[in-house]
């Protein structure tokens, strides 16, 4: 046994130091809110990198490099600062990018000009969604996800043109009746994104 470990040394250390940094950049949460139906449901676990865009001294607030960009579509785990009812961390997702001027025109978004590609989903198709945390009446797929929400219904499905400055990005929830996000609180900086979902995992049955 000994021998063997002499001979593969060289391999082993390197995926024991790996391990051992796994727990500093992949973290688990659990939904609690409601923001996010019916990409995630309340309950369901989601695995976030925090890595993904800023590499950080394990366990510290150090960044040693940059490891890449927020991207159109990035489901991220932030915080907002200042504000007591979003003290926590919760998850949103990134919709428009530095440089770019968003606008919100009844519950469809607009990138310079351009409103980002939406197909309408039968509603039916989304029975699973359960009735305590219910989807609106429409619901999208908005460029690769899902969206929903009730036509005329929420007071924030429509807002003015906002450029947004280097370094700043707009989020906004999918279900756009129920979602605190940058119509509300304004674009956010990179350094609040904490993190990028890259693995969700459902707490019940559901058909996708």
């Amino acid at each position: 046994m000994l021998a063997w470990l002499k001979r593969h040394i060289r391999l082993i250390l390197p995926v024991i130091g790996g391990l051992g940094l796994v727990p500093a950049y992949l973290h688990a949460y659990v939904l609690a809110g409601s923001s996010d139906i019916p990409t995630v449901l309340i309950g369901d676990k989601v695995i976030v990198n925090s890595a993904a865009y800023r590499l950080k001294l394990p366990y510290s607030n150090v960044t040693l490099f940059r490891t890449g960009s927020p991207r159109r579509g990035d489901l991220v785990l932030m915080r907002v600062l200042n504000d007591p009812p979003l003290r926590l961390p919760f998850f949103k997702r990134v919709m428009g990018l530095p440089g770019e001027t968003v606008e919100i025109r009844e519950n469809r978004v607009v990138v310079n000009g351009r409103a980002v590609p939406v197909t309408d989903l039968n509603p039916a198709d989304f029975a699973w969604v359960p009735k305590a945390h219910a989807i609106g009446s429409t619901v999208q797929n908005e460029d690769g996800h899902w969206i929903t929400f009730t036509p005329g219904r929420s007071a924030h499905r429509n807002h003015p043109p906002v450029r947004l400055a280097d370094g700043q990005y707009f989020v906004l929830g999918d279900n756009r009746d129920d979602s605190q996000d940058s119509r509300e609180f304004g674009p956010v900086s990179e350094d609040l994104l904490l993190g990028k979902v890259i693995a969700a995992f459902a707490s019940g049955e559901r058909a996708r």
